[in-house]
């Protein structure tokens, strides 16, 4: 076959043929086959890209490859053996990164609240045996608790993972895992776990803490018993909120703070009024009598006799390290929830100084605190809801 019979009219037939040949080289007879691998075609030498081509396809056809393309061969010892990969351990952190998540998510489910010590329910997803593979205490110790990205004390899960069931299974509850914002997740977790905010008491703190409850607990039991059958609203329950404010006006005063404002809740109120504004026992008292004290009827120049107990006012001072504190609980209506709006314009009246005549803010010297038992969930009700 000649060169003539690929150009001219006949370059349309043979473009088809070449295209078979590309991809096939067998598909097309042999003269045409040896036509292509010549390379003697004008068809050929017009398309520069089509001559790579066919000198690509060559290669195992019968032509060589120019020594310069032809790579060296690697010397065996050269290539690096094949890592051995530890699939047991690698399951093992998958399970202890879920056995991490689990505590942070249920842990509240087998935290231990119940003070007659009763079983929390608890959740499967706690116990590290049921996980696959079984987390025992061989492959714990394998497993850095770095990886795991938790931060309370241990180098690997087995030191870890008891501190965090302690954390979260204690005698504290914990939900944050449905927080949204991903920032405040980390930073809960971060002080969770670390126990920044959980610092052991000293002796002397110790007792200072027993001094409150005892007190609290001492006056409510005398309540009851004295005057049983009466309105009392009781703290029962909620006996930690007395050392809780103490606490809350000691930090308040060691940061500037000169005035404390108290908008209170009905229950524990009586607790409040003589334990934290210094309210005088026997004038409370004296309410449980039926005698209206002479100094309600006084300071309140409105009058208000007719008021109960359990709304009543009260102000008193308490000194602190950092010095004296001014402590005011506002009178409450029967409907609580009108009371802390007003607590709210209180403290920012306090802080603002007007002696000076430019009306100057300082949020540092008023601290309002607001307590209610209005929504069964944090974050709800009336509290949430004048914030």
């Amino acid at each position: 076959m000649s060169t003539s019979d690929v150009d001219g009219p006949n370059s349309g037939y043979a473009s088809l043929l070449l295209e078979d040949y590309l991809e096939n080289p067998d598909s097309v007879p042999a003269e045409w086959r040896a036509l292509f691998e010549s390379g003697e075609s004008s068809l050929v030498a017009s398309l520069p890209g089509l001559r790579r081509l066919l000198d690509a396809a060559a290669n195992g056809n019968g032509h060589e490859e120019p020594s310069a393309m032809v790579p060296e061969p690697v010397p065996v010892a050269a290539v690096a053996p094949a890592v051995q990969v530890d699939e047991t351990l690698l399951g093992g952190v998958a399970a202890a990164m879920a056995l991490v998540k689990a505590h942070r998510m249920h842990g509240h489910l087998a935290a231990r609240l119940d003070p007659l010590g009763s079983e929390p329910m608890g959740d499967p997803a706690l116990d590290e045996t049921r996980l696959i593979p079984s987390l025992t205490p061989e492959l714990q110790a394998r497993i850095p608790s770095s990886l795991l990205r938790v931060h309370v004390p241990g180098p690997t899960l087995l030191e870890a993972l008891p501190e965090l069931k302690n954390v979260y299974c204690g005698t504290i509850a914990y939900e944050i895992e449905h927080l949204s914002d991903h920032a405040e997740r980390v930073w809960l977790r971060q002080a969770i776990e670390s126990g920044r905010y959980r610092l052991p008491l000293e002796r002397e703190e110790q007792k200072e803490l027993l001094a409150s409850l005892t007190r609290a607990e001492g006056f409510e039991q005398f309540l009851r018993k004295r005057f049983l059958g009466q309105k009392q609203f009781s703290l029962e329950g909620l006996d930690a909120m007395m050392p809780m404010l103490d606490e809350s006006i000691e930090l308040a005063a060691s940061m500037g703070a000169h005035e404390v404002v108290i908008g209170m809740a009905h229950r524990g109120r009586l607790n409040v009024l003589v334990h934290t504004t210094g309210h005088p026992y026997g004038s409370v008292l004296r309410e449980f009598e039926g005698e209206r004290t002479i100094d309600a009827v006084v300071v309140d120049e409105e009058g208000g006799t007719g008021d109960v107990k359990y709304h009543l006012p009260a102000t008193g001072t308490r000194a602190t390290p950092n010095g004296e504190v001014t402590i005011s609980m506002a009178p409450n209506p029967s409907h609580l929830e009108a009371v802390d709006p007003v607590i709210e314009g209180w403290a920012r009246a306090e802080q603002t100084d007007r002696w000076s005549g430019a009306g100057i803010h300082d949020p540092s010297v008023a601290l309002p605190i607001l307590i209610h038992g209005d929504a069964s969930f944090a974050g709800q009700g009336v509290v949430a809801e004048t914030l």
